[in-house]
């Protein structure tokens, strides 16, 4: 069997880490790098749980991160690099053998073994976890000795170590036995670099050093996750010295920003968080596709870029972004064109549509004015918008309410996904029939073979035809209203050097004093 693409690339990675180790080993001690001391981090949403098995979003991931160490994790970079797995291997096509570091432990003292890599798969395989429609690829963990363990998937699967990486963040069999799930969730114990202090919801979560991290000594002896849903209060956090870092500074605030001596703007280069409208295709008046195609030509995309968010955006018009391997240069956004709509809707013989919009607060940037420039630009084609506004958690359990079948959900919701290195797993999720993250209930049978070839082929050439393949037969059914990517915008204290990652991820260990 060929090596796959990003296994050779772990094998690089390792390689260098190996060297490096080396050199450090010959060479005289270097000077002490200084403590940033206290670090707080103000983000645009509150954690729901610290339990790493059961919600995988981005926002929950930062924190956990630093509580946890995963097997593998990805650099700035995206190579695939070691972390308390010390190696891997693939055994065969469907068996990746992964060797844990020794004398790694966690912060009751508890080692990291293979059982406790066993245990975290099976709660993340579990029904109430986010991460099942991911970790529902592995048939078996197979314990092989206290220090190996092998994860065998259902059938080949190319991207199995980009599964791994920073997702599998193992959690202590005997202290999971002793406290349970509520008890992981509110009190947590990893291996990483920072220990659980305290939380209180709708405030801080709070970590310390860890000491005695295998890693050396972490980057700060405090990091604070500091929800502030409101962007205004956010801004102030970071320019009177409160926060250090905060996440998703809103266009219209990045004068106030760069006209500080505090702080400054550090944006991503591509979009990592595309923002689509996801249409619940079975609902009365969008199961015909004309119609949901001219509900993309009747919104002005691009103006919407060029007002809300100044510039730091391009228009989307099929469903990967513009960074990630399965985007298809050739296909263009849906143009402007409302006589083109009219046209669509007459077509399909609809008149008179209301739609009910549903957007969440706080992860959709701008969710609000959003909304209201594509109601304002439906109601030009004749189409009536009733929106619908719900904090994050209670849009969430709307989503997510497969039993009622998203009865609760507008028929057309504001949503984003994750991209980066994890992007076929995302959108695999959400555009595949009967997966857990499929809240517009399209279905398509050429998508779906087209995606479960691209994701056991390790053939790139191959890859790539089936992912232009399926991108446009989603361009042209349109289960989204494209809408566009919006270059991630980060406020940053003049007092720390970070900046930001391809896959938007935030880590203390990353950044360094100035």
């Amino acid at each position: 069997m060929r090596p796959s693409i990003l296994a050779a690339s772990a094998l690089r990675g390792l390689a260098t880490g190996l060297l490096a180790a080396l050199v450090m080993m010959s060479a005289p001690p270097l000077a002490q790098a200084q403590s940033l001391g206290t670090v707080t981090i103000a983000t645009h949403l509150d954690v729901d749980t610290l339990d790493p098995t059961q919600n995988i979003n981005t926002h929950q991931r930062w924190v956990y991160r630093h509580i946890f160490d995963p097997l593998i994790t990805l650099s700035a970079d995206g190579k695939v690099m070691p972390a308390a797995a010390e190696r891997w291997q693939q055994i065969d096509p469907l068996t990746w053998r992964f060797y844990l570091r020794k004398g790694v432990k966690f912060h009751n003292g508890e080692p990291l073994t293979a059982a406790a890599v066993k245990l975290t798969v099976e709660l993340m395989q579990k029904t109430t976890s986010q991460a099942r429609s991911y970790y529902s690829r592995f048939k078996e963990v197979k314990v092989i000795d206290d220090f190996t363990v092998d994860l065998i998937t259902e059938k080949p699967f190319a991207n199995t170590l980009i599964l791994v990486a920073d997702y599998l963040l193992p959690v202590p069999p005997k202290y999971f036995a002793e406290v349970g799930a509520d008890g992981m969730a509110r009190r947590p114990i990893g291996t990483g670099a920072y220990k659980f202090v305290s939380w209180r919801r709708g405030d801080r979560v709070t970590l310390e050093a860890n000491r005695d991290w295998w890693n050396g000594k972490p980057k700060a002896d405090r990091v604070v996750f500091w929800p502030i849903p409101e962007p205004g209060t956010r801004v102030a956090a970071l320019l009177n010295g409160e926060a250090q870092l905060i996440s998703n500074v809103p266009q219209i605030q990045v004068d106030r920003v760069k006209g500080s001596s505090a702080a400054r703007i550090e944006a991503a280069e591509a979009g990592a968080l595309p923002i689509w409208a996801g249409f619940v295709v079975d609902r009365e008046g969008l199961r015909d596709k004309r119609v949901r195609q001219a509900i993309n030509y009747a919104v002005n995309k691009q103006a919407i870029v060029d007002r809300l968010l100044q510039g730091y955006g391009r228009a989307m018009g099929q469903p990967c972004s513009a960074q990630t391997s399965c985007f298809d240069s050739t296909l263009a956004p849906y143009p402007y064109d409302p006589e083109k709509a009219r046209a669509l809707l007459k077509e399909a013989g609809v008149s008179n549509l209301t739609l009910k919009l549903h957007f969440p607060t706080g992860v959709v940037p701008n969710g609000p004015e959003l909304s209201q420039a594509i109601a304002a630009d439906l109601a030009k084609v004749g189409i009536k918008t009733e929106l619908l506004q719900d904090e994050w958690k209670v849009f969430a359990g709307k989503l997510f309410d497969f039993k009622k079948n998203q009865a609760d959900l507008g028929d057309v919701f504001l949503m984003y996904y994750k991209a980066g290195p994890t992007i076929e797993l995302v959108l695999s999720t959400v555009l595949v029939t009967g997966r857990n993250w499929n809240w517009t209930h399209y279905s398509n049978p050429k998508v779906d073979s087209a995606w479960d070839q691209a994701e056991s082929t390790v053939d790139v050439a191959k890859r790539t035809a089936l992912f232009k393949e399926m991108a446009a037969i989603v361009r042209d059914e349109a289960p989204w209203l494209f809408l566009y990517e919006p270059l991630p915008l980060y406020g940053v204290s003049n007092k720390i050097n970070w900046k930001v990652r391809s896959d938007e991820f935030i880590y203390v260990e990353d950044m360094t004093a100035r």
